[in-house]
C-alpha cells in the first residue's frame, strides 16, 4: 500500500524515531520507511522494539531499519544510546513519553518522571548527539494540544507535583516545545532547524492493524467509527510529525498539526503555539534549567 502522504524520497537519509514501537511513533517510523529512510528505532524494550521492526517490514519488505536501545528516564542509557550512533543523522523526532504517572514517580535519575523522560531526557539525547547530526538535520519535538492549557515555570520543574496527571503531562509536553524552539533560535545562521509538530486527537480504535501492536476489538472499532468526523487513528496522527521532519515546506521554528477542526484531525497544516513556549525568556531560562538536571552540556 503507498503512502497517502505526498513526501519526497527518503534514500539516503537517516532518521531517529524515539519511542518507535508502538503508537505515532511507530507509525511515523513505517511512514519514514515507506518513504525509503534508513530508520533507526529508539526503544526502551528491546522485544517490543523488534516486534516493530517485524511488523514494519510486512508491510515495507525492503525497509532499512534497526534498533537504538535508550531509556529516556535514564540518562546513562541516553549517554550509551548516543555513542553508539555512528551514522550521520538527517532528522531525530523526539517523539518518546509517559502519559500518565503516579505523582512519586521518578526517573532513574530521580526527576520527575513525566518532566524528566518527556523533555530532560530528550534534552539529553540532542546534546549527546550533535557530533552526528547533519549540517542541515532537523530536530522535532512531538507536542500535545495539552501545551495551551499548561504553565512551564522551569524554576519549579524539579520540584515534587502536587497537581494533576494530565496537568503535568501537558507541562511537559510544553518544555520539550519551548526547548525545541529555543534550540532554533540557537541554530540560526546554520542549515539546522528545530521545530514542533502534534498529531491532534489520534485514537487506537481507528488505527490500521498491526500484528503484535495495539489491539482492537471489532466491536470497539465499530464503536470508534462514530467519532471518526471528530478524531482520527495513529497513522492520520503521525502524518504532521512526518511532514515536519521531511516536507520541503516545513521550515525551523515551525509549529504543525492536524488542520481539521480543533486541529483534532486532517491534514498537516501549520499551527499555532501558545506564547509561553515560544517565549525567549522562557527558552533561556529552561534551556539553564536542563543542563544542570541532565548534568550535560549542550554545545551549538
Amino acid at each position: 500500500m503507498a503512502s497517502p502522504l505526498a513526501l519526497p524520497d527518503l534514500a539516503g537519509r537517516t532518521i531517529i524515531v524515539t519511542g518507535a514501537n508502538a503508537g505515532i511513533g511507530y507509525w511515523c517510523a513505517e511512514i519514514l520507511a515507506r518513504h525509503g529512510a534508513r530508520v533507526l528505532l529508539g526503544c526502551r524494550s528491546a522485544e517490543r522494539a523488534q516486534v516493530a521492526v517485524s511488523s514494519i517490514r510486512a508491510q515495507v519488505p525492503d525497509a532499512d531499519l534497526d534498533v537504538v536501545p535508550v531509556d529516556l528516564g535514564s540518562l546513562s542509557s541516553i549517554a550509551t544510546a548516543a555513542a553508539s550512533v555512528g551514522e550521520r543523522l538527517d532528522a531525530v523526532i523526539c517523539n518518546a513519553g509517559v502519559k500518565a504517572a503516579d505523582r512519586s514517580a521518578r526517573t532513574a535519575d530521580g526527576l520527575d518522571l513525566m518532566v524528566g523522560t518527556n523533555f530532560i531526557g530528550h534534552f539529553a539525547l540532542l546534546a549527546q548527539l550533535g557530533d552526528v547530526l547533519a549540517d542541515d538535520a532537523r530536530v522535532v519535538a512531538v507536542g500535545s494540544l495539552a501545551h495551551r492549557f499548561a504553565e512551564i515555570a522551569p524554576a519549579t520543574l524539579s520540584q515534587p507535583w502536587t497537581g494533576p496527571s494530565l496537568r503535568q503531562y501537558g507541562r511537559s509536553k510544553a518544555a520539550l516545545m519551548a526547548f525545541a524552539f529555543e534550540l532554533n533560535r540557537r541554530w540560526r545562521g546554520t542549515a539546522r532547524s528545530a521545530l514542533c509538530a502534534h498529531p491532534g486527537y489520534a485514537v487506537d480504535p481507528l488505527t490500521p492493524h498491526r500484528d503484535g501492536l495495539a489491539d482492537v476489538s471489532g466491536a470497539g472499532r465499530a464503536l470508534a467509527a462514530l467519532s471518526r468526523p471528530l478524531v482520527q487513528g495513529k497513522d492520520a496522527g503521525a502524518a504532521p510529525i512526518v511532514h515536519a521532519a521531511v516536507a520541503a515546506d516545513a521550515t525551523g521554528g515551525d509549529y504543525w498539526g492536524p488542520g481539521g477542526l480543533l486541529e483534532f484531525r486532517g491534514a498537516p497544516k501549520r499551527v499555532s503555539a501558545s506564547e509561553q513556549v515560544r517565549s525567549v525568556d522562557v527558552g533561556a531560562e529552561l534551556w539553564a534549567v536542563a543542563e544542570h538536571a541532565a548534568d550535560v552540556r549542550f554545545r551549538i
